[in-house]
């Protein structure tokens, strides 16, 4: 198993819809997912769709507030540690210990694209 890297939940509210950035530390940035609902609700054989999006800077790890040129406003709903279990293009799996994230998960590819996911229990 990986050397743990820290995590970050974020509630993303004022720019669109309320949405929730999933973001694990790789190398010097953030992997990011996108989700509509926390994933902090995902029950036990659920699925949640999200979005991968471009990484984003480590500096989420610890910042809450605005958003540069308008763009809402960011809360984090949780933080912690995970192991990357294994990582492809494709499929991470990983084991979370956060507040509300705890457990094993995969986050998939849906589809052919790059941008559509889905959060599973691994």
């Amino acid at each position: 198993m990986s050397a743990p890297r820290r995590f970050v939940l974020l509630r993303h509210t004022g720019h669109g819809t309320t949405h929730f950035d999933f973001m694990i530390e790789d190398d010097a940035a953030l992997a990011t997912w996108q989700f509509d609902e926390s994933p902090a609700l995902l029950a036990l054989g659920g699925v949640l769709t999200c979005r991968r999006l471009a990484a984003h800077r480590t500096a989420y790890l610890d910042y809450e507030g605005p958003i540069s040129d308008g763009r809402g406003n960011v809360q984090r709903d949780d933080r912690g540690t995970c192991h990357v279990i294994r990582a492809t293009d494709t499929r991470w799996e990983l084991e979370i210990s956060g507040m509300q994230l705890r457990n094993r998960f995969v986050l998939s590819r849906d589809d052919g694209t790059s941008i559509a996911w889905k959060l599973s229990h691994g």
